[in-house]
């Protein structure tokens, strides 16, 4: 596999990843909810963490994603109300679509939780994703799973997608982006799909290209995605400010 530090999205000193040229395919997944809160909104993390699984399609000759919007997780792991989850399920996936159909992204299939699995009962969020992972990996060869974590230290993370595969035991391998970085010092990381407080992040939609209000933190990690979007999708001229380039993805996505 060639270098993974190209991306710079992805943590460094990573296990090597060995392709199976039977099980050539991606994996990645998008929830809706945390354990105790609704997300509010699509945070522009979404961006980098989508392109970070085109970045390893590119790597592999003939190899689609299969990307899964995690919505029955919500009600099914977490008891929150359907009809609410599918809603912010549907944002999900409109955006998700947008960043797919306006990046030309190809051999990209999106589906959704509830509709693989219409007859789920209730179960712990793991057992959930080890039945999603599991499915990807028998029905459609995914071998490699594009996950985030907090922090490649042991013991470390506790909610994040790194600490949920070391319990699964399923064969597929994962790679793993940095989390997604919020304005908020109580609560500095959160999912790259997930945003509980739109005022702490900058999010995929009209209010956010007016407003720009930025730590140094929440800077690096934005112009971490933005040198992942050049380097996938088109450059911006030289000495292009941070915030304008932000501003043009995130109008290139819901345009």
């Amino acid at each position: 596999m060639p270098n993974l530090s190209l991306n710079p999205l992805f943590w460094p000193n990573q296990a090597d990843i060995v392709v199976d040229e039977t099980k050539p395919n991606i994996f990645i997944g998008g929830g809706i909810a945390t354990k105790t809160e609704l997300s509010q909104a699509v945070p522009f993390d979404i961006a980098g963490f989508l392109l970070s699984a085109e970045f390893i399609k590119r790597l592999i000759p003939k190899s689609q994603v299969f990307l899964l919007i995690a919505d029955q997780h919500a009600w099914l792991a977490n008891n929150f109300n359907q009809e609410k989850s599918k809603k912010i399920a549907d944002n999900l996936e409109q955006i998700v679509k947008k960043i797919i159909a306006n990046f030309n992204l190809a051999g990209w299939k999106v589906f959704w939780a509830s509709q693989i699995f219409p007859d789920a009962l209730p179960q712990s969020y793991e057992e959930l994703e080890k039945r999603d992972v599991t499915h990807f990996f028998n029905q459609h060869n995914c071998g490699l799973k594009i996950g985030w974590s907090a922090s490649m230290a042991e013991n470390q993370h506790k909610t994040d997608e790194s600490h949920f595969d070391q319990q699964l035991n399923i064969p597929i391998q994962s790679i793993f982006t940095k989390p997604g970085v919020t304005s908020n010092p109580k609560k500095p990381f959160e999912s790259p799909y997930i945003c509980t407080n739109p005022a702490t992040r900058i999010t995929v939609d009209k209010s956010s290209i007016s407003k720009w209000r930025v730590n140094p933190a929440v800077k690096n990690h934005l112009n971490r995605i933005t040198m992942l979007f050049e380097q996938l999708i088109e450059t911006f001229p030289n000495k292009t400010p941070l915030e304008v380039k932000v501003k043009k993805i995130i109008s290139k996505i819901i345009c």
